[in-house]
């Protein structure tokens, strides 16, 4: 019975990941989350920083995407856009503060909507 619960479980968990959206968000980009109609969205995550130094990176020198590893978690998103059917979320020091000072960043949100 206790296998036949975990199995359930971890099922549970890979559907609903497989159903998550996935959103980068480059510094200074604003962005319009939305689910279908009649859906209302779940912030899973949202950090803000920089992780590699691809992502985000056209345009910009070198110098400013070396740090690789810094970033923040943030429940801005989370704050501002959970039970909404839809919310605008702009990646910037303004709204996230600056988890790295000198570097381009971006915004990674995961989502569900249900």
């Amino acid at each position: 019975m206790a296998s036949r619960l975990l199995f359930l479980l971890l099922l549970g968990n890979m559907f609903c990941e497989a159903f998550a959206d996935h959103v980068i968000i480059c510094e200074h980009t604003t962005i319009k989350l939305m689910c279908d109609q009649g859906m209302i969205i779940s912030v899973d995550s949202a950090e803000y920083g920089r992780h590699d130094t691809t992502t985000c990176s056209e345009g910009h020198p070198p110098s400013e995407l070396q740090d690789t590893s810094c970033s923040s978690y943030s429940d801005i998103v989370a704050e501002n856009c959970d039970g909404d059917n839809s919310c605008s979320i702009t990646a910037s020091n303004d709204v996230f503060g600056d988890p790295c000072f000198g570097t381009y960043k971006y915004l990674h949100v995961i989502y569900y909507c249900y």
